[in-house]
């Protein structure tokens, strides 16, 4: 019984120290620029907007086949999983015409991140 509870401890310090190493190397996030046509991008590039992942990317492309070309870009928010909130942090990176030139770099801690950049 001693033994497990030292191991036990042993496995946890183990995990703690692992946990803060990867915190002070990871990244906090990644730097968009660049726009995203909604009528013509792929579910990949409909994905690096901020608070967009795969499964929202592909919410967005079926309705634009349902439903046409988005005549504006506030009509997004009729995609299921779409609001206000999530309208704000992408309204920037969005266009109904012209083309997709959105990239993504990712940042390292530290690194300063201007407001409305973090995906």
């Amino acid at each position: 019984m001693r033994e497990a509870k030292k191991l036990l401890c042993a496995v946890v310090f183990l995990f703690a120290i692992a946990f803060v190493c990867q915190a002070h190397t990871g990244f906090c996030g990644a730097q968009i620029e660049g726009k995203v046509n909604i009528n013509t991008a792929t579910e990949d590039q409909i994905s690096i907007l901020p608070g967009v992942g795969p499964k929202l990317a592909s919410e967005v492309v079926n309705y634009r086949k349902i439903n046409g070309d988005f005549k504006e870009v506030e009509e997004i928010k009729n995609v299921n999983g779409v609001g206000d909130k999530k309208f704000e942090k992408m309204k920037d990176f969005i266009a109904v015409e012209g083309d997709t030139t959105i990239t993504s770099t990712k940042v390292a801690k530290g690194e300063k991140v201007k407001k409305g950049d973090m995906k």
